[in-house]
């Protein structure tokens, strides 16, 4: 077990180095070939496009520290009728809200993190359809290697299985690994979107 989370350290501390020499015009292009890659796979995967297709609500987030930004595909899901909640950390635990205005809804909360207020409401957990999930690192497999904390794999782990959203990783392609070191209370995604 320390020799797992040794090498989870060593590559968090390895992708947070390079996150730092991505410059803000690369970060914004991101945005837009992360959608575009959504797009195509929607065409291409029968699955992606009957989820997407159904799907009422689309959790997200907002980019911090070098992250791949996901506004655009966020902007995307609005257009096309579905609503967009936001994670807001609560102690040890995570909760979404619904959130129609980034720009104007957001406020730096934990870590630095943009959040939504809660006042706005909890969306409830069996009732977000598809999941967009940053991380440090992916690999081949769908294991997720996130900031440490643990947040949306217990998110992840409270809800009924049959109600879980699909699971989908977004990164750039340096934070792809041959293999992350895994435990057992890891949730790996249902695909990846690496650009």
């Amino acid at each position: 077990m320390k020799d797992i989370e040794w090498e989870k350290s060593r590559i968090r501390s390895q992708v947070r180095e390079y996150r730092k020499l991505i410059t803000k015009q690369e970060l914004e292009q991101y945005d837009k070939d992360l959608l575009d890659e959504f797009k195509a796979a929607v065409k291409d995967d029968k699955d992606l496009k009957k989820a997407f297709d159904s799907a009422r609500a689309v959790a997200v987030y907002k980019a911090v520290g070098g992250e791949l930004p996901c506004d655009a595909l966020a902007a995307y899901m609005r257009k096309a009728g579905k609503k967009t909640v936001y994670p807001l950390v609560k102690g040890d635990d995570m909760v979404f809200i619904e959130v129609k205005d980034p720009g104007t809804e957001l406020v730096p909360g934990s870590f630095g993190i943009p959040e939504p207020d809660e006042k706005k409401g909890i969306f409830e957990n069996g009732n977000i359809d598809i999941m967009i999930m940053p991380g440090i690192a992916f690999d081949p497999e769908g294991n997720r290697l996130g900031q440490g904390k643990g947040y949306y794999d217990r998110w992840i782990a409270s809800v009924p299985e049959d109600k879980r959203p699909l699971l989908i990783g977004v990164c750039m392609e340096y934070q792809m690994m041959g293999l992350i070191p895994v435990t057992s209370s890891d949730i790996p995604s249902d695909m990846i979107l690496c650009i």
